[in-house]
Formats: structure tokens, C-alpha cells, sequence
């Protein structure tokens, strides 16, 4: 099914001081919503900096605890025979077996990977490069199915340093 075109819309100016009137009210509109999210902003910031000031010194208490619980299970280690957690009042403390690869030379492992034909441990991600295909001509563009548009768009740009003087 065709896309239907929108009926063209009338202008509401008819004149070009209308539009010159629109764009003062379009700069004044901008500066003050820029005011507005500058005074959100302060605030956020002051928000955020209360928190920070709050949270420090729970945050330093939190890591003693967790440091000292630590070091408690660890030096009871031996008791861990039966089970490796131990589940108290209040919650649990335990060991995990974790691990994790060492990876210094990347380089050095991808080209060992793609030697021994590892393919399935690489991620590849493939993009289209699009600075560089507008460099082609549209013969070229049309081979590979893509083709350029070219259109004009409008614009605008309220003069900010007039609207303020005024």
C-alpha cells in the first residue's frame, strides 16, 4: 500500500516580521527553559552531594563490618567441612569457588585463537561504515543496495544575543 501525503499545511505567518516576531519569542523561550533546567540541575547537584555526605560515613562503617566478617570467616576456615556455608540468624557467610581467565597479551591470543582455529571463542561484529560509502558513486551504492538521498531540510536559529538585549 502507496503512503498517503499529508495535505500541505497552511502557514499561520504572513508576514516576515511574524516569523522574525516568532523566532525572538522562540530564543526567550529557550533561555528561560535553559534558567529552569540550570536551577534542576543546582539542585540535583545539592541533592546528590547531601547524599554523597550521608552515604560516606555509612558506606566506611559498611566496609569495616564486611572487612572484619571477612577476616572472622576466614580464620575459621577449617569449620567449612561439611558445607562451604554457614547460615546464621542474620544471614550467611561462606566460600565460592570462582574463576577467571588471565588475558595480558590480547593480541598475541586472538592470533592464537584464529591458529587453532578457535573461531567460536571470538566476538565479531560487523557495521556499515557509513562515512565511507558516501564516498562512493551512486553506481557503486546502487551495486551494494543502498542509494543516496539528498533533500533540504529546514532550520532555524533564534539571534540570542539580540533577544537578550531587548
Amino acid at each position: 500500500m502507496a503512503k498517503e501525503k499529508k495535505p500541505a499545511q497552511l502557514p499561520k505567518y504572513q508576514s516576515w516580521e511574524e516569523v522574525n516576531a516568532a523566532l525572538r519569542e522562540v530564543g526567550d523561550l529557550n533561555r528561560q527553559i535553559a534558567g529552569i533546567e540550570a536551577t534542576l540541575n543546582e539542585g540535583i547537584n545539592n541533592l546528590k552531594l547531601d547524599a554523597e555526605a550521608k552515604v560516606a560515613p555509612l558506606a566506611l562503617r559498611k566496609a569495616e563490618l564486611e572487612e572484619n566478617i571477612k577476616v572472622f570467616t576466614e580464620h575459621h576456615k577449617d569449620e567449612f567441612t561439611d558445607s562451604k556455608t554457614k547460615f546464621l540468624t542474620f544471614g550467611k557467610v561462606g566460600f565460592r569457588k570462582t574463576t577467571s581467565l588471565i588475558t595480558r597479551n590480547v593480541k598475541a591470543i586472538i592470533e592464537a585463537i584464529k591458529q587453532n582455529r578457535m573461531q567460536d571463542c571470538l566476538n565479531i561484529s560487523v557495521t556499515i561504515n557509513k562515512e565511507e560509502l558516501a564516498k562512493y558513486d551512486d553506481a557503486s551504492l546502487e551495486k551494494v543496495g543502498a542509494k543516496r538521498k539528498t533533500e533540504e531540510k529546514f532550520f532555524y536559529e533564534p539571534a540570542v544575543e539580540r533577544i537578550e538585549t531587548k
